[in-house]
Order: structure tokens, then sequence, then C-alpha cells
């Protein structure tokens, strides 16, 4: 086995782990059995469970997020339509509805414990709101829309989406997921231009 992959398992064991049980309920044991390598090699590549948390933070949520967020990828269609396109993405996305953000859940976990977790969560969140301020901004320079505060509204999209998908299960089910993002573009149509 290849170092690269041992600590490859390691980092996507422990990014299942914390998503589904949070970082405190994130057994040690558990990451080792799920990626079938013994104690030592976690120790090899990570001091402790917070540097593995951290790993899993920068090279599996922030990426993952980033390509999923990706508010650049559309710009030929309008701002209508990017915004269902990741909807639709986030509605097929069974683990998302089932366990909330990942990111999210980390920082309502962990922001207010350690301040590594803290700058790490909140650096990721600012950087989604100004993708999102940025695609709105374009719709307004593209005449799509009004002018308004994009980067108001980018917040209010992105926390009150991760507000909702971050209910319990029995709560942030699909059908209300879907019913959440049809009123935020019914929002964001409000500012629609008359043509």
């Amino acid at each position: 086995m290849m170092i690269n992959d041992t600590r490859d398992k390691l980092i996507d064991a422990a990014f299942l782990e914390i998503y589904t049980n949070g970082y405190h309920g994130a057994s040690i044991s558990s990451i080792l059995k799920n990626a079938g390598v013994p104690k030592g090699s976690l120790y090899h590549f990570f001091k402790s469970k917070k540097e593995l948390s951290l790993a899993v933070i920068n090279e599996r949520i922030s990426p993952k997020m980033d390509k999923f967020f990706n508010f650049q990828e559309e710009r030929d269609c309008s701002v209508f339509k990017t915004l269902e396109n990741i909807f639709q993405k986030m509605t097929d996305h069974e683990l998302l509805i089932t366990h909330g953000c990942p990111l999210h859940r980390i920082m309502v976990e962990m922001s207010s414990l350690d301040k590594d977790f803290d700058t790490l969560v909140i650096s990721k969140f600012e950087t989604f709101v100004n993708n999102l301020s940025s695609l709105l901004q374009t719709a307004i320079d593209k005449g799509e829309v009004e002018g308004f505060n994009t980067r108001a509204l980018a917040r209010f999209f992105i926390t009150s989406t991760w507000g909702e998908i971050s209910l319990s299960p029995t709560i942030a089910t699909k059908e209300n997921f879907i019913n959440h993002t049809k009123q935020l573009l019914f929002l964001l149509k409000s500012y629609e231009k008359v043509k």
C-alpha cells in the first residue's frame, strides 16, 4: 500500500465518520476500521483527531463544496437557471438532505470551541458568499435583475439553505427542501427586470 493511499483512506473514512456523527461523536476506532489501517498509521500522518479533522475540511469538504457550489461554472446561463441547477444537484444528493451541509455541521459544533476550526470554516463560508454575490452582481450587470445588495442576498440564500437542510431528518425532507428553494427563487424573481 502506498503512503498516500493510506493517508487518503484515513481522510475519506474520517470524512464520513465526522459527517454522520459529528466531531465529538466521531470514533477513531471506527475511522481506523473503515479505512482498514492500523492505529499507528493514523499517528504517522496526523498528530491528533483535530489535525485529521482539519485535513478533512481542507482536503475533502472544501474541494467538494467548491465544485458543488461553483457559481462561475454556469455563467452562460441566467442567474435563475444557474441557481435551479445548483438546487437540483443538492436535491439529488441524499446524504446532503439527510445530514445537512458538512461544513455547517462542523461550524455549529466546533466554531465556538476551537479557533482553528472557526477560522477555517468562516473562511470557506465567506468564499461561498463572495462567489454567490459575484453571480448576483453579474445578473444585475447583464440586466436580468434590478439592483440590490448582492452580498446581503447571497448571505441570506446560503444561511437559510444551510438552516433548511440542517434540521432534524424528519423535518429536513427532500420535499421541504424543494419548497424552500422554490421560495428562494421566487424571492429572486421579485427583482427580475420587466422587459
